[in-house]
């Protein structure tokens, strides 16, 4: 389709189609783990035929990487959302540290990385996949953002992609880990995250003041 053009009617049912699929292949997937999710067992949740399944997906690996190219994008589209584009450096970095927090504190974000932390073993390329999907796609934009901050000489002037990565783990120190664990399974009130990314955002600020 040629791009702004208007989406037919045909295409959009089958775009409809296609994230019915994926819904259904992500409960399969955290339910019953990669391993033990087949073709066949999505198709029959789905109540249509594996021919039917096959004409959107050609295997399970390239539904599962469908599966989170969705699921990741949906934090590059949070943390990049146009309405943020005028802020100032600090406000946008506490709407980054917000956007990490809610979409990683998620429920089905918990189970998506509990799923690929335990199936990684048996199958190293779905761990690969997440991390170049996910943690390196949304941490390589984070960086193009502080490198722009380093050059205007906001932030002092340092590997862009390592900052990424330690603002990432200031936003969320000490309440990811321990919810994916299930030690904790209290949900963060809206006042626990205000404190948690402003407190992150602070640390950060010091750590990469100018010399």
């Amino acid at each position: 389709m040629v791009a702004g053009a208007p989406q037919s009617k045909r295409e959009g049912r089958r775009d409809e189609r296609r994230d019915g699929i994926l819904d259904v292949a992500r409960e399969c997937f955290l339910a019953e783990g990669y391993a033990a999710t087949s073709m066949s067992t999505i198709a029959a949740r789905l109540g249509g035929s594996k021919g039917t399944l096959y004409n959107y997906f050609k295997s399970k690996e390239e539904l599962f990487e469908a599966m989170m190219q969705r699921q990741c994008g949906a934090l590059a589209e949070t943390l990049f959302d146009l309405a943020h584009d005028a802020a100032g450096p600090r406000e946008r970095l506490e709407h980054f540290a917000e956007s990490f927090l809610r979409l990683l504190l998620s429920a089905e974000s918990r189970g998506i990385q509990r799923l690929v932390v335990s199936e990684n073993e048996r199958f190293p390329e779905i761990g690969r996949m997440f991390y170049d999907l996910g943690p390196k796609a949304v941490l390589m934009k984070v960086g193009e953002y502080l490198a722009d901050l380093m050059g205007q000489g906001v932030l002092r002037r340092a590997d862009p992609f390592v900052a990424a990565q330690q603002f990432k783990d200031l936003a969320i120190s000490g309440v990811l880990q321990p919810r994916i664990w299930g030690v904790v399974t209290d949900e963060m009130t809206d006042a626990e995250i205000e404190t948690q990314v402003i407190r992150a955002v602070d640390t950060f600020l010091r750590a990469y003041r100018p010399d």
